[in-house]
């Protein structure tokens, strides 16, 4: 008996068995972890489907024999299934089989059936070797079944040539290690991202309680010593008065630092409205008067009217103060001009920050927005980091130019909402 090899079936094959796999690790794996049944009908139809597809495409077909990469899906369905899966996909290979028909089916049933029973043998213990040693024991497995259907079929026909089965298989074989391998690196990979990021999310955990403590340490410090010297001296009403304003002040700042660290642990609820941006920035220009006119800041605001975003109010009202408010203090001790302007660029509202201040390096554009952060002696750069975020979430694209003594500018994109 000749062995005819079809090489367009037979990488019809091996795109079966390597397509849903790859498919199931990077799309489905992580989100059906937790549904169980979801699961074994998605590893079921997953395995079951190349299986069913490799015997109606069979790289070799002679005297109602067909002889394809079936037991490589049943292999993989038993080593990475349950018990349900893998009797499953017994059954429906042997129920597939017979509907093609052919006296080839009565011979698929008997070395189907002593194959999978050495499969589920070895199955139990597949997932406590090595990476090396599973894809022996897969590659081996492989051929191991494929002897038990040559033997089967030399009971009844003792014109077979060996020595092409034996190719076919032995490809067969190094093509099961194989994917082997591709599995186990993917589920490898998918492992290390979920140390990684368990890593980093306890890392940020130490950091950020690390500041915390440092953070709230000092005002508290401030206000203890204070307190010290308001009970256990005698002072006059004018040094009392001070010694309470710094207190107080003290307490304020530990507030804010308590407020911008719950503004980043707090999920904010989802407000989207359609936000005139002019009257926005004028809105943050009568909050500012204040603060620019105690620091002897001028203020300047000019914007085109209709321009339109989509956004939470809140969030960027508070997002604009941030940036303004970092340009008045770095004018502070000099007169200085904070503009506000606001235009339409294309299909773009270009919201554009500048201030006549101290001004930063490339170094310190790089670093804004990386939380702890700060230019200022007493900032945490949370405030920063808060306003980026809140402005990436409109789908804002911030762009910082800044030069030394020459001050700095916020241009700040976002999609125009007709």
């Amino acid at each position: 008996m000749e062995f005819n090899y079809d090489k367009s079936n037979f990488l019809l094959n091996i795109f079966f068995i390597m397509f849903p796999l790859i498919f199931y690790q990077f799309s489905v794996h992580e989100k059906m972890s937790e549904r169980k049944i979801s699961k074994n009908v998605v590893i079921f139809s997953l395995f079951a489907t190349p299986m069913i597809l490799c015997m109606f495409f069979p790289p070799v077909e002679v005297n109602d024999l067909i002889f394809d990469l079936r037991i490589i899906p049943l292999i993989l369905g038993c080593f990475y299934g349950n018990s349900i899966t893998s009797v499953l996909l017994f059954f429906s290979l042997i129920g597939v089989r017979f509907m093609i028909g052919g006296t080839g089916a009565y011979l698929n049933l008997v070395s189907s059936t002593l194959s999978f029973i050495v499969i589920i043998a070895l199955s139990k213990k597949y997932h406590s070797f090595r990476l090396i040693h599973k894809i022996l024991l897969s590659s081996i497995l492989s051929f191991v079944c494929k002897i038990i259907g040559i033997s089967s079929i030399l009971m009844i026909n003792s014109d077979y040539r060996l020595r092409s089965a034996f190719i076919f298989y032995i490809v067969q074989s190094l093509f099961m290690g194989l994917v082997v391998y591709i599995i186990e690196s993917i589920r490898r990979n998918a492992e290390l991202k979920k140390e990684l990021l368990f890593s980093e999310k306890m890392n940020i955990a130490s950091v950020i309680s690390a500041s915390v403590a440092h953070e709230i340490r000092n005002p508290l410090t401030s206000v203890r010593g204070f307190i010290q010297l308001l009970t256990q001296t005698e002072l006059n009403p004018e040094k009392k008065q001070m010694y309470g304003e710094i207190c107080l002040e003290e307490i304020d700042r530990a507030e804010q630092i308590i407020n911008e660290y719950l503004s980043l642990a707090k999920p904010q609820p989802q407000v989207e409205e359609k936000l005139d941006i002019g009257t926005e920035i004028q809105h943050v220009c009568n909050i500012l008067t204040s603060l620019a006119n105690l620091t002897g800041v001028e203020i300047e605001v000019k914007h085109d009217f209709n321009l339109f975003v989509l956004g939470d109010r809140q969030k960027l009202r508070q997002s604009i103060i941030n940036i303004a408010k970092n340009g008045i203090e770095a004018m502070a001790g000099k007169s200085g001009v904070l503009k506000i302007e606001a235009y339409r660029r294309n299909n773009e509202v270009i919201l554009s920050i500048s201030d006549t201040g101290i001004g930063m390096t490339i170094d310190q554009i790089n670093r804004l927005g990386v939380p702890y952060f700060s230019n200022k002696d007493k900032g945490t750069g949370l405030g920063m980091m808060v306003s980026f975020s809140f402005i990436k979430g409109m789908l804002g694209k911030i762009n910082v130019k800044s030069e030394l003594g020459k001050g700095t500018v916020f241009d700040i994109s976002f999609p125009l909402k007709i």
